[in-house]
């Protein structure tokens, strides 16, 4: 049994190397912590200020995407090859917008619907034989 076996062995840590890698991920977390905290708190002043009706939504819908995009770039970064949990929140996020565009086209609210029932619906472009 005077045989060693490599696996058995410790391997050797290069210390400067784990802390110059610790650092890295550090700096990175830093750096998406000051772009998300950038980003509530744009949606703070946004929420605080009147742009008008549709100015609201849009501003607010934009700082949405914005902090989902930090998240799901932020999830990217956990995992970082083309797994299938990437797959998994690609088709979650193409799914969640062809509900949101079916919510949208069944609406009822003019403008916003189904534009040929509306079209139709309009008395005053109705064909009257």
């Amino acid at each position: 049994m005077s045989a060693q076996h490599t696996e058995e062995i410790p391997q050797a840590h290069d210390q400067a190397a784990e802390v110059a890698h610790a650092w890295h991920h550090f700096h990175e977390n830093v750096r998406f912590f000051a772009c998300f905290l950038g980003v509530v708190l744009l949606t703070v002043v946004a929420w605080n200020i009147n742009f008008g009706p549709t100015g609201n939504v849009i501003a607010i819908a934009v700082c949405a995407v914005l902090r989902c995009g930090l998240i799901a770039y932020f999830m990217g970064t956990l995992f970082k090859q083309f797994s299938f949990v990437t797959w998994t929140f690609i088709f979650g996020a193409l799914f969640l917008a062809g509900m949101i565009f079916l919510s949208l086209w069944d609406s009822e609210v003019r403008g916003i619907g189904d534009p040929i029932k509306d079209r139709i619906n309009i008395p005053s472009q109705r064909h009257v034989p």
